[in-house]
């Protein structure tokens, strides 16, 4: 199994940072054009990443690459253990290892390219492919300055990271359908109409009633959808071919349940366990 994720500098973002040189990273327009890249494939799960990584529509980075002037580099970062390292590779093809007893959780991945010297350059904006702005500007990079960073991602261990909300006008009040996807590790693409949709855009808490059981219908069909077609463990469509169904297994049996392979396994039982339906007592509160 392998995916694909790729930032703009068109991409919104929450924040932008204000830098002496332009960076290939969302929200960050100094590349007009730029597109970075990473395909990803997992040799050994859940201990192992290979990493391609590709710069389109920047040429000043790409003149860099070609000079060897910057080098790719990966950080893998686990906050709960406080666990982080970042590793480095001269090629565009990079592979990635760690070992999961000194984590204390899935790790959290962020490719990017970093300069490996000093660099000085004045930038011919049409030519490097930035923005107008910097043109006639002195570009002074020390040593370890990222100059192309992608988003942070990571394999979750709950089902949350599964599920993607997305609103569809079509759908009738009430409404909702799921749909599966391999585009970025396996996902529930999850459908919802405009007034399901207003309960889950953000995750439902247990003070959020209708939220909340709606998740007990999503995640009881989300089960239902992993028991009747991936219930196969071999092969490149078994479900261990993707890391973050194998994450979400293993914290299944972490949290003492079963998962769609185990025999017994019962979807509705787990989804009323992950989130059992809040109901309104006699005094108008929930249990």
């Amino acid at each position: 199994m392998s995916m694909k994720v790729s930032v703009r500098s068109t991409d919104p973002a929450p924040a932008t940072r204000a830098l002496a040189w332009p960076v290939l990273e969302a929200g960050n327009g100094g590349f007009v054009n730029g597109v970075y890249s990473v395909f990803l494939s997992f040799p050994v799960p859940g201990r192992s990443l290979a990493v391609d990584h590709e710069v389109e529509g920047a040429p000043l980075i790409t003149n860099w690459i070609e000079t060897g002037q910057v080098q790719f580099a990966c950080a893998v970062a686990d906050p709960r253990s406080a666990y982080r390292r970042v590793h480095h590779a001269n090629a565009p093809h990079q592979l990635v290892e760690w070992n999961p007893d000194d984590l204390g959780s899935h790790p959290r991945f962020t490719p990017m390219i970093v300069s490996v010297s000093d660099i000085r350059h004045r930038v011919d904006a049409e030519g490097d492919g930035l923005h107008p702005l910097w043109d006639g500007h002195l570009l002074q990079l020390t040593r370890g300055s990222r100059i192309a960073i992608c988003s942070t991602f990571a394999f979750r261990g709950g089902l949350l990271g599964l599920l993607d909300f997305r609103l569809d006008e079509e759908l009738e009040p009430g409404w909702f359908r799921l749909q599966t996807s391999h585009e970025e590790g396996f996902k529930f693409k999850v459908h919802l109409a405009r007034d399901l949709f207003g309960h889950l855009r953000f995750t439902p808490n247990r003070r959020e009633r209708t939220g909340w059981n709606i998740m007990t219908h999503v995640v009881s069909a989300a089960l239902t959808h992993l028991r009747r077609d991936y219930r196969s463990e071999d092969g490149e469509e078994g479900w261990r071919s993707f890391p973050n169904l194998v994450a979400f297994a293993d914290w299944l049996n972490q949290e003492g349940m079963r998962h769609w392979s185990d025999d017994n396994f019962d979807p509705a039982f787990t989804a009323t366990k992950l989130y059992p339906h809040r109901v309104p007592t006699e005094h108008g509160g929930e249990e």
